[in-house]
């Protein structure tokens, strides 16, 4: 097997536990509330929601797909699709770092995990840029915000600006080589490689490229937030939907707390009755947004691993007869 089960089920409890915890959230604050809501959106509207999301995933693995690729790898694309989505089973992770596992299931089809690991990054980083840009949709609407939003973007183009240095990757290797232990010389050795090969994807093409996709998918996550505050008879405009869900995002990722629970929701509902939501509505559209986007993707990611882990299991088992 790719991972034994004994480190898998290490890794699933963070989000098993977050999954409990979401649970007791929605009894404590109401499951009638939401199931009432979830009655008033409806089938065709959970269907726009869910396809909504669906997009977003499929976008993501154009340009997952369309890094590996730069990096000079042609990885068949069910294998890759499949490694992808099982990292999602992983989302409820802090910081999501559980999605390295996705370089755990690249690793049989010749990908290294320095290479899959770097696009991993780029990945993270140009998700950051086009959130900060979609959260900038909210200035217009909530003033409050508007300093945050253009420091946090002015520091991402600082970021970009200094990865885009050689100077800087000179400068890291000059601290690398200076460590008087062995371990910590090794340690910087794979950080500068893992940037440097980071490096490539940051470059204009991949990088404006990277960014359109990145800004699709989120955009689209936005948006369905916007259809289930419609639904729900809220008068909302599209970019201050939009705008909210790209900031309580940022917040979740900033908060370091497994896939963002508690402050995602927090930030999204005070935003919302900010923007004169009654709360009686924002807080079931809060949760009907988070079921639809985050334990979406857990789900299926989930769904994924158990058939790649009974598949690898079965493999192994005919390769010991």
């Amino acid at each position: 097997m790719i991972i034994s089960i004994k480190k898998l089920r290490k890794i699933l409890v963070v989000v098993m536990l977050s999954s409990i915890l979401y649970g007791i959230s929605i009894a404590w604050i109401g499951f009638e509330d939401v199931w009432s809501s979830l009655e008033k959106i409806g089938f065709d509207g959970l269907a726009i929601i869910l396809s909504l999301s669906l997009f977003n995933y499929l976008a993501r693995f154009i340009r997952w797909d369309y890094y590996l690729r730069k990096l000079d790898y042609k990885v068949p694309l069910v294998g890759n699709l499949y490694a992808f989505l099982a990292s999602f089973a992983f989302t409820a992770t802090p910081g999501k770092v559980g999605e390295i596992v996705r370089s755990l299931y690249l690793d049989p089809l010749k990908v290294s995990y320095l290479h899959s690991l770097s696009a991993l990054f780029v990945e993270r980083f140009i998700d950051l840029i086009a959130m900060t840009l979609i959260a900038i949709l909210v200035i217009s609407e909530l003033e409050n915000f508007r300093w945050t939003m253009i420091v946090s973007f002015i520091l991402i183009i600082i970021f970009f600006q200094v990865l885009s240095n050689k100077r800087f990757y000179r400068l890291l290797e000059n601290i690398s080589n200076n460590f008087s232990s062995v371990r910590m010389r090794n340690i910087g050795g794979h950080i500068l490689s893992m940037l440097s090969t980071a490096s490539v994807l940051l470059r204009s093409g991949p990088l404006y490229n990277g960014l359109f996709l990145a800004l699709l998918a989120w955009a689209a996550e936005g948006y369905a937030l916007y259809i289930v505050l419609d639904l729900l008879g809220a008068n909302v405009s599209v970019p201050l939907a939009i705008g909210i869900y790209g900031i309580s995002i940022l917040i979740g990722v900033i908060s370091f707390l497994p896939g963002g629970l508690g402050s995602t929701e927090l930030a999204m509902g005070s935003m919302l009755i900010i923007a004169n939501v009654d709360s009686p509505i924002a807080i079931p559209a809060v949760i009907i947004c988070r079921l639809a986007t985050l334990w979406f993707a857990v789900l299926i990611g989930s769904l994924v691993v158990i058939q790649l882990e009974i598949f690898n299991k079965r493999d192994s088992l005919n390769d010991d007869v």
